[in-house]
C-alpha cells in the first residue's frame, strides 16, 4: 500500500478499511521513498498481511473499490500521484507482482511480514518513518 497525496491520512484510512473488511490484519512499518516513474512528492509505503477466502481476482477488485472510495483518480493514467495504491504482491505464498522484487518500497516492508529472499541487486532507498498503522 502506498500514497503520496495526504499520505499519512490515506494510509490510516486504508488500514482501517482493510481491518474492517478482513479482521486481523498485520502491517509492516511505514517507509518513505521517492516517487518512481513520475514527478511528485515522496510516497509512504507499507505492506499488510491478511487472510481471505476471496480469489486473487476478487481480492484485487475489492482493493480497487477501496482505492476508489478513497478518491483514487484513474482519469490521468497510471503514473501520477495517488491518494492510495493497494496492490497484491503475494497471494497464497507465491509472488504475483513483479514490483515485489524490483522496488525497495515493496520488498523491504514485505520482508517484515513473510519469509522471502531479498534481491541480490538491491536498488532504491527507503527510510523508516514513525507512523504506525
Amino acid at each position: 500500500m502506498g500514497s503520496n497525496i495526504d499520505a499519512e491520512h490515506n494510509l490510516l484510512v486504508a488500514a482501517a478499511a482493510l481491518r474492517a473488511a478482513y479482521g486481523d490484519v498485520s502491517f509492516s512499518s511505514v517507509y518513505r521513498s521517492a516517487a518512481v516513474g513520475m514527478e511528485g512528492p515522496d510516497f509512504l509505503n507499507a505492506c499488510c498481511l491478511l487472510r481471505t477466502g476471496r480469489s486473487q481476482q476478487s481480492l484485487r477488485m475489492h482493493l480497487k473499490m477501496l482505492e476508489d472510495l478513497q478518491g483514487r483518480d484513474r482519469s490521468v493514467g497510471g503514473w501520477h500521484p495517488r491518494s492510495i495504491d493497494l496492490d497484491v504482491l503475494i497471494y497464497d505464498g507465491e509472488a504475483v507482482d513483479e514490483e515485489l522484487y524490483l522496488y525497495a518500497h515493496a520488498y523491504v516492508p514485505a520482508a517484515e511480514l513473510v519469509r522471502m529472499s531479498l534481491p541480490e541487486d538491491r536498488d532504491g532507498v527507503v527510510a523508516l518513518v514513525s507512523l504506525r498503522l
